[in-house]
C-alpha cells in the first residue's frame, strides 16, 4: 500500500493526517520538514496568515485501522452473510447503514475481524460473542453459494470468526480448523463493499 513504511513509527498515508493537511491549508500557511536522512516529514509549521503567529507540530507516530474486516450480516430468516474484505473495523462499520438500506431483509449487522486461513490455530481474540437466537437460527447458504469466506460458528456459547479470504471455492471447503468445529456457515461472498476511501494531498 503506498506510503507505508513498517520500520518508521509515523504512517504518511494514515487518513487522519491527509484529512488534516487538506483541513489546515485552507487556514494556514504550512511548512513541512523532513528528515535529511529518510525524507520522512518530522515536523509541521503552521503559520497563521493574518497575524503571521506560528506553532510546529511534532510527528510522532500514528496508527491505521487497516486490519481486515467483513460485515456480517443476518436477515429476517437467518441467512448469514459476508460483506468485503473492508480495510479497517470503523470502514466495515460505516457500510452498515448502506447494506441496510439496499436490503430490507437485513436486521443485524457488525464488524468481524478476518482471520487468515494460513493458520489453522484460531487467536481466541477473533472470536466475537453473538446473540443467542442469532446463533440458534444461523443457516449455511445455499450449497451452490461461492464461497470465499467462512464463518465458523460455536452455536453452545454462541460465538463466531471469520476465516478468509479463500483464491476460490475448493479452497474454503477444504480448510479446516484446528480444533474443528461441527457447526460451520458457508457464507455468499458478495466482493468488496462499496466504501470510499478519501487520500488528500498536503
Amino acid at each position: 500500500m503506498p506510503g507505508i513504511h513498517t520500520d518508521y513509527p509515523f504512517e504518511t498515508d494514515n487518513r487522519a493526517y491527509r484529512h488534516f493537511l487538506t483541513l489546515v491549508d485552507e487556514h494556514f500557511n504550512v511548512v513541512g520538514w523532513d528528515d535529511a536522512a529518510t525524507g520522512r516529514p518530522t515536523l509541521i509549521t503552521l503559520i497563521d496568515i493574518g497575524s503571521g503567529d506560528t506553532f510546529t507540530l511534532a510527528l510522532l507516530d500514528s496508527i491505521e485501522d487497516r486490519a481486515p474486516h467483513v460485515l456480517l450480516a443476518f436477515t429476517i430468516t437467518g441467512e448469514l452473510s459476508t460483506h468485503g474484505p473492508i480495510l479497517g473495523a470503523t470502514a466495515a462499520s460505516n457500510h452498515a447503514p448502506h447494506l441496510a438500506l439496499a436490503d430490507s431483509t437485513v436486521t443485524t449487522a457488525r464488524p468481524a475481524p478476518l482471520h487468515h486461513p494460513d493458520t489453522t490455530a484460531i487467536d481466541h481474540n477473533t472470536w466475537l460473542p453473538v446473540p443467542a437466537d442469532l446463533a440458534g437460527a444461523a443457516r449455511p447458504a445455499p450449497a451452490h453459494t461461492p464461497t470465499i469466506a467462512l464463518v465458523l460458528l460455536n452455536r453452545t456459547p454462541a460465538l463466531l470468526t471469520v476465516v478468509g479470504p479463500f483464491p476460490d471455492q475448493h479452497s474454503a471447503h477444504a480448510w479446516r480448523p484446528t480444533p474443528d468445529l461441527d457447526a460451520r456457515i458457508r457464507p455468499a461472498h458478495r466482493g468488496p463493499a462499496p466504501v470510499r476511501h478519501e487520500h488528500h494531498g498536503g
